[in-house]
């Protein structure tokens, strides 16, 4: 695969439609008009689902010049690229409490020299994709756009339950390829759980 217009045509296929897209960068067909709305949005919420080994980053984030108005010490900038904050510094280090509030990370921890991000990435090339990755996609997709493109609500039924199916596979294989890691907490997400001692859930 080296251009989504393959992946929006295997949804098309798996859907049993035999018409084709030809570009989604410059939709001209009613089905290139369809993926060039639902193409990125697909890709993105299964790149945060699944947090493939392809898509995983680390960069070292600038602090801000202005402090959080309470709560947090220092804010550091979220990489424009970052779907999803996987934790600070190495997977081995000490644990540190943070938040993800308007595209900054906020931590009680000052880092001079910026703060070690690791992240999952708004990977675009298609080159990259590993198969069960695109096979999730395409269930994605196909969830998305089936019922405007066939008006077969039976087929929705389907394509919702693909999804489910094909997302268990990707996630296991990925999961295959790395060891277990210790998780950094978000207070932030935890106070809205309810969690009061979020130490119980760093567990390897």
């Amino acid at each position: 695969m080296n251009v989504p217009e393959q992946l929006c045509n295997m949804t098309l296929s798996r859907l049993g439609n035999k018409n084709t897209v030809s570009s989604i960068s410059d939709p001209k067909t009613p089905e290139d008009r369809i993926f060039a709305i639902w193409y990125d949005p697909c890709r993105q919420i299964v790149l945060k689902k699944l947090m493939p080994n392809f898509a995983l980053g680390r960069k070292v984030v600038a602090m801000l010049s202005t402090a959080p108005a309470f709560g947090y010490a220092y804010a550091y900038q979220e990489p424009v690229d970052c779907l999803k904050v996987l934790g600070i510094g190495d997977v081995q280090d000490k644990e540190n409490n943070y938040s993800v509030e308007n595209n900054q990370i906020l931590t009680d921890e000052e880092y001079a020299d910026g703060m070690n991000l690791r992240y999952v990435k708004d990977e675009t090339d298609v080159t990259k994709f590993t198969i069960e990755f695109i096979m999730t996609l395409v269930s994605e997709m196909a969830d998305k756009i089936s019922l405007q493109i066939t008006q077969n609500p039976q087929l929705l039924t389907a394509m919702n339950a693909l999804i489910k199916i094909d997302q268990l596979m990707a996630s296991a294989l990925n999961g295959q390829e790395n060891t277990p890691v210790r998780k950094n907490v978000s207070k932030f997400k935890m106070a809205k759980l309810g969690v009061d001692n979020p130490s119980l859930y760093n567990k390897k």
